[in-house]
Formats: C-alpha cells, sequence, structure tokens
C-alpha cells in the first residue's frame, strides 16, 4: 500500500492523455472559453457533497487554493490556444517538456534529489522533443513560434501547479482542495467571459457531450493526483516522469480518432521520450 501512489498516477496519466483528444473533439462544437467554463463548472457540480469539509479549511489555505487556481487557468488557456493550431499527438509530445519544469522546481523548490538517472531521463526527453519538431510535414502547417511558445506556457504553469499540490497536500484534505480549486476555476472562467463579452450557445454546450466526460475525468484524475501528492514517499520530480504514460494515449488517439499521419516516427520519438522516463524512475 506504501506505493499505491504509483499506480495512482499512472490512471492519471492515462486520463490526462485521454482528454487530450476529448478536448480537440469539443472545440469543433464549442468555443475554448464555453468550454472551459462548463468543464470547469460541471466538474465542481461533482465536488458539491464535500462542502461541509472544505468550509473547515483554514482561510489562508483557502486563498492558496485560489492561486493554484488562477496558475491553473492560465496554464488551460495557453493549452487551448495550442491545441487549436497543431495535431493532439504533436501536442502531447510538445506536453512532455512539463518534466523538465517539474524536475528544476521539484529539484530547486523542494529540494528533491537530482540523481543521474534523471539527468539522463531529461536529456532523452528533450531529444524526443527535438526530433518530433524537425519533422516537416502538412500537419506543421499553422504551427507558429507563437504557438510553441503557447504550449510551452502551459508546460510551465503546470508544473509550477504541480509543485504546488506537493506543498498545499501537507495542509489539506483532497477533497478540501479540490472543491475550492474547482470553485475558483469556474468563477475565473466565468469572468474571462464576461469581460470578452463571449456569448455562450447553450444549445451547443448541451449537445458537447464530451465537456461533462472531460469534467468526470478530471476530478477522478485530480482526486487520485492530489492523495499521491498526499503521500510522504512520493516526490515531485518522479510523480512528473510517471504522468508521462499519457503521450501514448495521446498519440493513439491522434491516429486512431484523427487519421494523423506519420504515426510511426511519432511512435518512435515517444519511444525515446518513454525510454528517458524509465530510465529516471530505476
Amino acid at each position: 500500500m506504501e506505493n499505491l501512489w504509483i499506480l495512482f498516477i499512472i490512471i492519471y496519466g492515462l486520463l490526462k492523455g485521454s482528454r487530450e483528444g476529448m478536448k480537440k473533439a469539443a472545440l469543433k462544437k464549442s468555443s475554448s472559453n464555453e468550454i472551459l467554463f462548463f468543464y470547469t463548472l460541471i466538474g465542481w457540480i461533482f465536488t458539491i457533497p464535500y462542502f461541509k469539509t472544505a468550509l473547515q479549511l483554514e482561510p489562508i489555505y483557502i486563498f492558496y487554493s485560489f492561486i493554484k487556481a488562477a496558475v491553473v487557468c492560465t496554464a488551460w488557456i495557453f493549452a487551448f490556444s495550442a491545441l487549436k493550431k497543431m495535431s493532439v499527438s504533436l501536442y502531447g509530445i510538445m506536453d512532455l517538456s512539463r518534466m523538465i519544469f517539474s524536475t528544476m522546481l521539484g529539484v530547486f523548490v523542494l529540494g528533491e534529489s537530482f540523481t543521474w538517472q534523471k539527468a539522463t531521463g531529461v536529456i532523452l526527453v528533450i531529444t524526443g522533443l527535438m526530433l518530433v519538431n524537425l519533422k516537416k510535414n502538412t500537419e506543421s502547417k499553422g504551427v507558429t513560434l507563437t504557438v510553441l511558445i503557447a504550449a510551452l506556457l502551459n508546460c510551465f504553469f503546470n508544473a509550477v501547479s504541480g509543485t504546488m499540490d506537493k506543498i498545499l497536500m501537507q495542509y489539506m484534505e483532497s477533497s478540501q482542495l479540490q472543491f475550492w480549486f474547482m470553485l475558483f476555476m469556474t468563477v475565473i472562467y466565468g469572468v474571462v467571459l464576461l469581460i470578452r463579452k463571449e456569448k455562450i450557445s447553450v444549445k451547443s454546450i448541451k449537445t458537447n457531450y464530451w465537456i461533462p466526460i472531460m469534467s468526470l475525468s478530471l476530478i477522478i484524475g485530480d482526486k487520485l493526483l492530489f492523495e499521491a501528492n498526499a503521500n510522504p514517499a512520493s516526490e515531485v520530480t518522479v510523480m512528473t516522469v510517471i504522468k508521462q504514460c499519457s503521450v501514448v494515449v495521446t498519440v493513439l488517439t491522434g491516429w486512431l480518432v484523427f487519421k494523423e499521419k506519420h504515426i510511426l516516427y511519432k511512435l518512435m520519438c515517444t519511444a525515446i521520450v518513454l525510454s528517458g522516463i524509465f530510465i529516471s524512475i530505476l
């Protein structure tokens, strides 16, 4: 049971990978801001049973939950901006760069060890990312420097969020963090919609069944993630490495669902990245 957190992170990674394809499909019927608002609203509704427990949390940690929500909201805005312009499989592999940011934060902020295995793993991840971007094909059309920067900023802010999870879970329960986190994200996205005066198409939302499915996946995944962070034996650097099993799901989704090309090449790049993951957890 001591290493149960590893299984939790594997399931979290697989759920996360499946959501990338769902986001791409959801964007066909709704705008990114519509999706983000209803995605988090439905997710928060799933956490309402935690209401009484959430109210017991000290105000300072409720504020920290708001900071985490703001960080994640920023990351997701960048993520949707990038996902509009790049293929699901390319996005999934680019998303692995968060491992580099998380490793740096784990070492310099949390004081976790940085062994030669982890160093080798990071080098292999960088190699895989560089190789996938060297491939010039029709899918690269529209993938500008701005899009790549948006993808990298998404990874950076997600890495910050992951580091905050490890710290916050020392002072609160997973149910408390989930309730306030989802509530604040819903409010933030609602404010964004108001500021931009963006119209919401209720009709398209009703038929966009990917949104509630993503919300349920998010709640289950985050519950497992927060529980893993609460385990004293877990490390951000190792958890980040294990999360990268999501790349298999995103690449296969791109191939089987969106009929993307050059899948063997992408699988080769993915294999290089995964080899780095396995080496780093030896």
